[in-house]
């Protein structure tokens, strides 16, 4: 079976810390001012942050979809015994190191290659719960919140639930359709229909 010694995680973790500082670097040593960007270079700029949105939600179904819902099966067997479900340890060593890694590079992105009208204070709150919100999604510390019951802990977890899903899910949409709308309106500037 999949175990992860603590060694082993904490590798993980300094190999996500040189990423996220090599990122880090190679975005703040490229900073471009984007309102001297000719309109097809900002066109370029918003589709290839549309690229990095989509890799995230890329990760957060591969996380939250399949290796998180194993643990339906896992959890009769792991109350059992106290063992760590396997699809867990993936998801805690691995996919919340690498929301976090994607959340920030996003930001870094934007910030540093998108106009100020674009990347103002209404994307960067969406950008921050498109970001954080995933960590919801994935399995809880306490495996009896995996079964269905009327007990007000349980009604209050799967509301928030649900409401984390709908901040998730408006957050990516908004962003988006901003990203959609500025290459539109760039689009008629240059020509392209």
């Amino acid at each position: 079976m999949f175990q992860l010694d603590s060694s082993e995680i904490i590798a993980i973790e300094i190999v996500y810390l040189i990423l996220a500082w090599y990122i880090y670097k190679t975005i703040k040593r490229t900073y471009v001012d984007p309102r001297r960007l000719a309109a097809m270079g900002q066109i370029k700029r918003h589709v290839v942050l549309m690229i990095w949105l989509m890799v995230f939600v890329l990760f957060v179904f591969v996380s939250g979809g399949v290796l998180a819902h194993q643990d339906t099966a896992w959890h009769q067997v792991s109350m059992a015994t106290g063992e760590q479900m396997p699809a867990r340890t993936i998801v805690y060593a691995i996919f919340y190191p690498a929301y976090l890694l994607l959340g920030g590079s996003i930001w870094g992105y934007a910030k540093t290659r998108l106009s100020d009208d674009v990347f103002d204070k209404r994307l960067k709150v969406a950008l921050v719960c498109m970001t954080l919100t995933p960590f919801m999604f994935l399995p809880g510390q306490d495996p009896d919140m995996m079964t269905w019951s009327a007990d007000w802990w349980n009604i209050t977890f799967r509301t928030l639930y649900g409401l984390m899903n709908l901040v998730w899910i408006t957050s990516l949409l908004y962003v988006m359709f901003r990203l959609i709308d500025k290459v539109a309106l760039l689009s008629k500037q240059v020509g392209i229909k």
